[in-house]
């Protein structure tokens, strides 16, 4: 009996034995190749943007206001919805002082007129009836009325003048459409008052040519160029886009304050953007996304989830004689799930795609 519970006891020992050396010469092998993917860096066609907010506007626009020293409105002469060319007649108004004082001016105009003729007829008279007569009242006489027949020229062609000053303040009464374009709206309540509190009594927009306004940082502004590709989107109507172009760059920075008094001000540059091809189905004032195309070049790249992120750096997992080396990188621009790699890595690097988190510095892997 005791040499059967002997021969029971060593039996157990083997099988433990055995069951714990298979345990760990499974933990000894290095990770199967099967659940790791290795790339290398990549030669892609990189394209630098910059995203920025704006607002859809007419690239050409009148607004007409209302002109209290003109006169009171007469008549507005189009209607909202109308197209209009260079020249249109809009609106006019009635000034009763500027028309008698056209009716004075012609009054005076006519007189003056009257005066020059009968002072010419006169030094006619002289220069028939004393002819040869060169005595020196003959000689005042004359040269009397030759002063006054110039004098009253003179007063005629200062008669002229002001009749061509009424005519064309008569004339302004008048405005007119100084862009092609539609009528956009028609404020018939519109006064006048500050600069900042009115409205237009008429808004003329041109609708073949769409702008896209905003505002870019210090920073963008030096990438930004005329004549850049841009993207133009909008959170209200998903799923469509349209082509532009950089219009213009201001040179002169738009400065906002962020809070009254406050030291540290915001300098942003505005930008405008043309929409090429066809416009969107949109009314001015909506918001867009603007994506405009900087820069286009050849870089070295890597998927992003090759790249893990840990105290404030990016690294990536290199394989080197079947061992994981955890190598810290440099990424550069972005384009969609590519990252350009500036710093880290070379040519020959056999980078792991997707690392796990279990992944550390120095673990064995089965990879070639």
């Amino acid at each position: 009996m005791k040499r059967k519970i002997i021969i029971g006891s060593i039996i157990i020992i083997v099988i433990g034995l055995f069951v714990g050396f298979n345990i760990a010469k499974n933990q000894s092998k290095p990770v199967s190749t099967t659940a790791i993917e290795t790339i290398k860096l990549s030669p892609k066609e990189i394209t630098s943007t910059v995203m920025t907010p704006g607002t859809l506007s007419f690239s050409e626009e009148q607004f007409i206001y209302v002109e209290e020293e003109k006169g009171e409105l007469n008549q507005i002469a189009v209607k909202e919805g109308e197209k209009v060319q260079p020249g249109k007649p809009l609106l006019t108004y009635e000034n009763k002082e500027l028309e008698l004082e056209q009716k004075q001016q012609a009054l005076a105009s006519e007189s003056s007129a009257l005066k020059v003729e009968q002072l010419r007829k006169r030094l006619n008279e002289i220069d028939q009836t004393k002819k040869g007569d060169s005595s020196s009242a003959i000689k005042n006489e004359r040269d009397q009325l030759e002063l006054e027949w110039r004098a009253a020229e003179l007063e005629q062609q200062q008669i002229t003048l002001n009749e061509e000053k009424v005519k064309g303040q008569l004339e302004d009464l008048t405005i007119h459409s100084e862009i092609e374009g539609t009528v956009i709206s028609i404020e018939r309540e519109a006064v006048a008052g500050k600069l900042e509190e009115r409205q237009p009594i008429i808004h003329i927009g041109n609708e073949k040519k769409m702008i896209v306004r905003g505002l870019i940082s210090e920073y963008d502004a030096l990438k930004v160029k005329k004549k850049q590709k841009v993207k133009v989107t909008s959170d209200v109507i998903r799923g469509k886009s349209w082509q532009g172009v950089v219009k213009k760059v201001g040179a002169v920075p738009v400065r906002e304050a962020a809070e009254p008094n406050a030291a540290d001000q915001t300098v942003q540059y505005p930008v405008e953007i043309e929409i090429k091809g066809k416009k969107p189905g949109a009314k001015p004032g909506f918001k867009m996304i603007m994506e405009i195309e900087t820069d286009k070049r050849q870089a070295q790249t890597i998927p992003d989830t090759a790249v893990k992120k840990e105290d404030g750096g990016q690294y990536v997992y290199i394989v080197k004689k079947n061992v994981l080396k955890k190598v810290k990188v440099e990424i550069g621009e972005t384009s969609g799930h590519e990252l350009e790699v500036t710093k880290g890595l070379t040519n020959e690097d056999y980078i792991i795609a997707n690392p796990s988190d279990d992944m550390y510095d120095g673990m064995e892997v089965n990879a070639e």
